[in-house]
Formats: structure tokens, sequence, C-alpha cells
């Protein structure tokens, strides 16, 4: 597996005793440790919020760039869990916010996420997606730090993305 930016391979995650490693392995894709799927520029701007840890992460782009090369495809998933307690996974779209054309295509990618969730592989990934009583959202537009945001709190393109269950892009994400 090629890794964004040209940058080194990542090794695998070699412990699968989670829920989102088998998850993600059930969907036939690779967990990686922590953030590690995450390009390395965008790890800063996640972190996790008090009594939460990350569990593993997933590269969705790198794996279904060469079979799904035209399609607008999301970008990672990142498990984390409450200490001692449950698991969930969060999507998260580096994406710039420059122009309120980019919220078509957050949607776009959105929309293909939400298809492969649909998939039975994805049963497990859904679940945790999914998760009664969830803390926090699933989808997140981490906003590149090239550009200014023009997508406004109170706009046509802020109730679009309400609409869809996507967060509003922000440029530090405290997750779940």
């Amino acid at each position: 597996m090629a890794a964004k930016g040209g940058k080194n391979q990542k090794t695998p995650a070699t412990k699968k005793s989670t829920a989102f490693d088998s998850a993600v392995q059930t969907a036939g894709l690779t967990a990686l440790s922590g953030k590690d799927a995450v390009e390395g520029s965008y790890r800063a701007q996640i972190k996790a919020a008090n009594g939460w840890n990350f569990t593993g992460s997933v590269d969705m782009d790198a794996h279904f760039k060469s079979a799904e090369g035209q399609s607008n495809r999301w970008d990672y998933g990142i498990g984390i869990s409450e200490v001692g307690g449950r698991e969930l996974v969060c999507w998260l779209e580096p994406h710039p916010a420059s122009s309120t054309g980019e919220v078509r295509k957050m949607l776009d990618k959105l929309a293909w996420l939400k298809e492969k969730l649909d998939a039975p592989a994805f049963k497990k990934l859904k679940a945790l997606t999914y998760v009664p009583d969830r803390v926090g959202h699933p989808f997140y537009w981490l906003r590149t730090l090239k550009g200014e945001c023009r997508i406004t709190a109170h706009g046509k393109e802020a109730k679009q993305l309400a609409k869809s269950g996507l967060r509003m892009p922000a440029q530090q994400l405290t997750l779940p």
C-alpha cells in the first residue's frame, strides 16, 4: 500500500483485538495503529477527547484509488474508544473550504462513503458508525490549512451539510 504524498509505506497494525480492527478486516481493508493511516500533515489537527483513545485508522482513499480512480472517495476512518467502554468510528475528510463549491464535492464524497457502509462487507463498520446513543458525530470535514473558510454557519451550504449529517469544516477536531 502506498501512502499519500509519496511518504514511506506504513506498517499494518499487528494487534487485531479491537472492534475497529475486526470491522476493517471484515471489510477487506487494512487497519493501521492509532492515526497512522492519516497523512502526517493532518495528524496534529486531530485529537481524542479526554477519556478516549484512538484504536486504529484506515485510508479508504488509498485502498480504493486503483479500482475507483474517478470516484469522489472519502479519505479516512478512525477507530476511537472510551477508556474501558464502547468503541466507534469517526470518518474524516481533509479538504479545503476556500469556496462554497467545495460543499458539493464533500457531499459527493460522503455519498460514496455511505454507499460503502451499506455494502454487506462493511456491516461491522456501519454498526460502529451508527452506535446507539453515540457521543459525537460520525462524519467530519477537516479543513485543510490552506486558504480561508468560505462556508458560513448560517448559509445554505451549512444547511446542506447538516441535512447530510456532515459537520461544518473545522481546522481542529476533537473526536468523538
